[in-house]
Parts: C-alpha cells; sequence; structure tokens
C-alpha cells in the first residue's frame, strides 16, 4: 500500500507554469498526459491531486486539471474561430453596461424567507472547487480598447450615473487565456485550472507542485499559524518583508482565497477539519507516516463536501427539479464524462452573484453586533486584513447564519458599480459569455426543452414579470440577442428552489455528471467501508463549524437554513474509532 503518488515520468502542469505562458503568450498550457500503470496502488486508494486516473477506463484525463471545457453547445464567434460576439458588428449586441444599468442592477433586495447568507458564501466554495479560468493579466488591459485576443474594453456613456466610470471611460476586462494553439485555424478554447470534481480542491489545490505552499511539511497537517489569538491560513511570503511586515494576503489550494472574507473564512474552517482529523487519526493510528495522515484526512474532507453538497446545498438551490436534474445516486458509471461544462462556469453558475449582499452582520456569543460592526460587502473583498484584525471568523460565520440570504434575480448596486472599488461585476459577465462563445439565450431554452422563443411573449412562463420583458425588448430588440447570463438569471425561480428554469437545466445536469462520472465519490462502494460510510452521513455543514470555530456553541440544525437553532451538542458528530487500523 502507498500513500505517495509518483509523478516523475510524465509531463505535469502547474499553475507557476501557467501564469509564464499566460504572461508571455497570452494563452495557456494543458495536461496532456497522465501515468496511471505508475500508480495503480495509490490510485485505488486516493484521489491524484490534478484529478488525473480517476477514470481507469480508458480517460484518464476526464476530470482533471488544466484540460478544456466541454460545451452544451458549439461555440458562437464572431469571426467564427475567437472575436467575441458584437466586437465585429456582424452580431450587434447591446453595451453590457446598458443591460446592467437598465436590467440586471437593482437597489432593491428580495430576501428568501427560508434560507440564509452561508448558502451564498458556500455556493461560491464550490464553484472554486469546480473550475478556474485563466485570465489574461490585468496590466495588458490599461487602456479604453479592444486588443485581440487579451482585452475586451465596455465604452461608458456620458449620461452613466457612476462618475469613476465615467472618468475611466470604458470598463476594461481582460480575455479568458485560450489554450495555446485554439482560437485561430479551430474556435477559442477554454480550460479549467482546477478538478472538474467536487474534491475541497480550494483547499489541497489541483497540481501536484503547489501543495507544499499550505502543506506543514511532511507532517500531514496543513498550515495554519496563529495571529491575534486565532488560527488563520498562511500568508503569501512572497508579500513580506519580514516576520514582522507581511500584507495579509492568504496562501491556499485556490488562488482566489482572498476575493472575499466569507469565503476565507470558509478555507479556514475545512483546513482547520482537515488538521482535527490529522491529529484524531495520528492518535488511533501511531504508526500511519504524515503522508497517509495527510491522504486520509484529505479523503474525509473532500466526503464531507460532496455530501453538504448533495444533501444540504444543492436541493435547496434547485428545490422541485432536484428530483429530476440531478436524482438519486446510482453508483458509479465510468462512461459519464465529469468535464465541468463552459456554460456552467462562465454563465449558469454566475447565479450565485445575485445573491450578494451590501452588508454582513458579524454578530458576539450574544448575538449582537460586535463593535466593529456590520461588513460592507466592497470592505471584505480583496482585503484578508479585515478577517485577522476585526474578530476573525466565528462573528462573520454567526451573522452569516442569522440572516436571510438575497434571491438572486438581480445583482445588487455594490456588485454593479464598486467590484473591487473600480468595476462592475455584471458587466464582466455579460462580457465573458461573449468572449467564451455562448450562443443566446433562446437557444439554451431550446436545449432544455422549454421550446422556442421567437418574440418576448414567448419567454412568459419563464420571466412572468411583464415590465422586465417590456425591457427585454426595449434594450436587445429582438429575443434572439439575449445573452445567457442575463436571460438565465431574470427568469423567476422554480418552485421550492432559488434559480430559474434554465439555470436549473445547466447545472443540475452537471453537478450529476459530476458526481456518477467520479470515482471517488463518497457513496460509491468501496470508497469507504460501511461503516465509515454511516459516519460521512452522520456529518453536516453544521458540525464542522461546531467543530472548527472557537466561540460558536449554537448553531441552526440546518446549516443553511433561518432560525431552528440548537446547541452543537445536539449536532451528530462522526465517530472517527471507524478509521482505526487495526
Amino acid at each position: 500500500m502507498t500513500s505517495v503518488s509518483d509523478n516523475s515520468r510524465r509531463q505535469t502542469v502547474d499553475l507557476d507554469q501557467v501564469i509564464r505562458s499566460n504572461t508571455a503568450n497570452a494563452c495557456t498550457p494543458r495536461l496532456d498526459e497522465a501515468d496511471c500503470e505508475a500508480n495503480m496502488c495509490y490510485n485505488a486508494l486516493y484521489r491524484t491531486l490534478d484529478g488525473t486516473c480517476n477514470n481507469m477506463k480508458g480517460e484518464p484525463l476526464r476530470g482533471a486539471s488544466y484540460r478544456p471545457y466541454t460545451r452544451l453547445l458549439p461555440t458562437i464567434y464572431d469571426n467564427e474561430v475567437s472575436e467575441p460576439v458584437g466586437s465585429l458588428f456582424t452580431d450587434a449586441r447591446p453595451s453590457p453596461r446598458e443591460i446592467t444599468r437598465k436590467l440586471t442592477s437593482s437597489q432593491a433586495s428580495v430576501e428568501s424567507p427560508d434560507y440564509n447568507a452561508l448558502i451564498m458564501q458556500f455556493g461560491q466554495f464550490i464553484s472554486h472547487d469546480m473550475a478556474k479560468t485563466t485570465l489574461v493579466p490585468s496590466s495588458k488591459c490599461n487602456v479604453c480598447q479592444n486588443i485581440t485576443s487579451r482585452c475586451m474594453s465596455v465604452p461608458i456613456t456620458f449620461d452613466d450615473a457612476n462618475a469613476n466610470f465615467r472618468q475611466a471611460q470604458c470598463i476594461r476586462v481582460s480575455r479568458s487565456s485560450p489554450i495555446c494553439g485554439s482560437g485561430n485555424l479551430k474556435p477559442r478554447q477554454q480550460l479549467n485550472e482546477n478538478t472538474g470534481y467536487i474534491d475541497a480542491s480550494p483547499i489541497y489545490g489541483s497540481s501536484v507542485h503547489d501543495s507544499k505552499k499550505f502543506r506543514d511539511g511532511a507532517s500531514g497537517f496543513l498550515k495554519l499559524p496563529m495571529f491575534n489569538g486565532n488560527a488563520f491560513l498562511p500568508f503569501d511570503q512572497n508579500k513580506c518583508r519580514n516576520r514582522a511586515q507581511c500584507s495579509v494576503i492568504f496562501t491556499a489550494g485556490d488562488s482566489r482565497v482572498n476575493l472575499f472574507v466569507g469565503l476565507s473564512a470558509w478555507h479556514t474552517i475545512f483546513t482547520k477539519e482537515h488538521n482535527r482529523l490529522v491529529t484524531a487519526f495520528k492518535r488511533l493510528n501511531p504508526h500511519w507516516d504524515g503522508e497517509r495522515l495527510y491522504q486520509e484526512a484529505r479523503k474525509v474532507v473532500g466526503a464531507q463536501v460532496q455530501a453538504i453538497v448533495y444533501r444540504e446545498w444543492l436541493p435547496k438551490v434547485l428545490g422541485a427539479s432536484f428530483a429530476t436534474v440531478v436524482g438519486d445516486y446510482r453508483g458509479y458509471d465510468s462512461d459519464v464524462d465529469s468535464t465541468v461544462a463552459n456554460e456552467f462556469t462562465s454563465a449558469a453558475f454566475r447565479f450565485g452573484h445575485g445573491m450578494i449582499q451590501e452588508f454582513y452582520q458579524r454578530l458576539d456569543t450574544s448575538f449582537r453586533n460586535i463593535s466593529f460592526g456590520a461588513l460592507a460587502f466592497q470592505k471584505g473583498t480583496l482585503h484578508s486584513d479585515v478577517l485577522v484584525n476585526e474578530g476573525g471568523v466565528d462573528p462573520l460565520i454567526r451573522g452569516m447564519f442569522s440572516q436571510n440570504v438575497k434571491r438572486p434575480q438581480r445583482v445588487t448596486t455594490t456588485v454593479t458599480e464598486n467590484m473591487f472599488g473600480s468595476t462592475d461585476l455584471s458587466t464582466i459577465n455579460i462580457q465573458r459569455g461573449r468572449d467564451h462563445g455562448h450562443p443566446a439565450y433562446v437557444k439554451y431554452r431550446e436545449l432544455c426543452g422549454m421550446g422556442s422563443a421567437f418574440n418576448f411573449e414567448h419567454l412568459s412562463r419563464e420571466i412572468l414579470n411583464t415590465g422586465t420583458r417590456n425591457k427585454l425588448q426595449e434594450i436587445y430588440g429582438s429575443v434572439d440577442k439575449i445573452d445567457l447570463w442575463v436571460g438565465a438569471l431574470l427568469e423567476d425561480p422554480i418552485i421550492r428552489g432559488l434559480v430559474g428554469p434554465t439555470v436549473a437545466c445547466i447545472i443540475g445536469p452537471q453537478f450529476k455528471r459530476t458526481r456518477d462520472g467520479d470515482r471517488f465519490y463518497y457513496e460509491n462502494p468501496g470508497i469507504f467501508s460501511r461503516r465509515q460510510l454511516v459516519e460521512i452521513r452522520k456529518s453536516s455543514l453544521s458540525r464542522i463549524i461546531c467543530d472548527n470555530t472557537n466561540t460558536i456553541s449554537t448553531i441552526p440544525r440546518e446549516a443553511f437554513r433561518v432560525g431552528h437553532m440548537v446547541p452543537c451538542s445536539q449536532i451528530p458528530s462522526m465517530d472517527l474509532n471507524q478509521w482505526r487500523d487495526f
């Protein structure tokens, strides 16, 4: 038995290689090799870090990192191979900023009566678990003009209410980097830097070389240094002048860990869960070496994340459609391709941007505001120092499970007027769909069995509000020009769910493929013993929060539901004795 994967006989790809290629050539290398035979014992027991050799029936690169996304529909580019729709005026589309201002952005916040803000934050964590698209470095896009293959510019009109945008004259959008060689004679394609499997890769990384940045040597533990009395992710040492002068920029398995402090909180909690498991396994099995401890804990954390997704989170997002678009697990199928679809990551799964709220509560143990007050979303973006210096993880998580989540059918103005201090996320999403060659929204309605739409009234079953349909007509003029992200976002939610039918139709089958095509999915017989599986089924997000925070002792019985608060002592725990290696 071995807990070490030997990659010495194949060409691997890692993030540093991608950065070098992207900086020099504005394109990304792809992974094209897997050596499964060299690691047969390892591959029987554990996932590879880059997702190779999950499928042992002739498709060893399925779901691996640094591989192309799949497509639900063929690409639509202005010049058929690379130019975003509308850029050459062959299929004129309205300005993404105009669409945002008049349609997708709203100061109104319609909240779900049932679910709390954890559902948004966990969704961001899962989106990062499944996909990451390389972008052309933003430093290359410092002028208000389109630069072929690299940059897109969205002009700002004189009547735009945002003075900062008017002064800048445009919103600059870096293009997603193509796979080297695509976009010339064959259509431009993008690749996934992360594994397509749900495997807790934001914690562990998606390449064979990255883990040394956040692993604690050969001990089995992940790095969790203490700061201000709390354990936090390690700081990026490249941002440190010396031990006393470090910018608070966390290092983790996914480089987007610093995007928002709520996301950083999940990274911290699951990293602490890993170390909690290593501590227990070391006590139960003192003969296990560091690598065995690391892999066994990684395996359990990945299983816990999967269990939370399919039992707790996804049924609430998909509501009544869950049974038909995902359904019950019926076992591993080696013929299922678990590769992430381009339209999933660059359009449909971005519904979560509509769940972002202007402010997030930060509550003390008595459920009162901490002295720093509520957190403005903008203050928490790209400011990990806020997490370190203003109370840590606990008040933010406690505030999120006490706060009703916003429904995602519009995006709030903090996202459209001041995202990352200088941009509009709605405009970026619309432009990203054009950048990736997505066909129009109506084509996906047809794919999803909702029939053809030849005028705006044909959308009335999915978009009930007459005013919204009229606004779509005013802006787009023709239904066959509506962008996928826009049309899908505006649809009314399905019964008991949060998203509309087109989003459900794209993300539901993706989660089904991701599950059914994963040999290491936790319920696949043989991945865990029967007794271990019983324990993993006891796990829950509420239990993980209880076990890995310092001051949270009261929690919703179901982590994503508002109310139903109970003491942590009433939340079932896993019996880790089932991992004793006799």
